[in-house]
């Protein structure tokens, strides 16, 4: 069980950068460009960075959430 959790700490880490640049390009833009109207800024990169910075602690948070009540239903 450890490596499935290890396993996917492994593909978060590789992936990120590349979804990064994917969000960065436009995909999913109607995440950042709230950010972008706040900040009353044309730039890309930091809005996308905290983005996909808050999708992917999401995505680990619901993760560990589900995986400690796994753990904790099989002792």
């Amino acid at each position: 069980m450890a490596l499935l959790r290890r396993g996917f700490y492994l593909i978060v880490g590789c992936t990120f950068p590349g979804f990064w640049m994917l969000h960065a390009s436009g995909f999913g833009a109607a995440l950042f460009r709230p950010i972008q109207q706040w900040c009353h800024s044309t730039a890309v990169g930091w809005p996308s960075l905290v983005t996909a910075v808050l999708l992917y602690l999401t995505a680990i948070c619901c993760f560990e959430f589900c995986w400690r009540l796994l753990k904790n239903t099989h002792p």
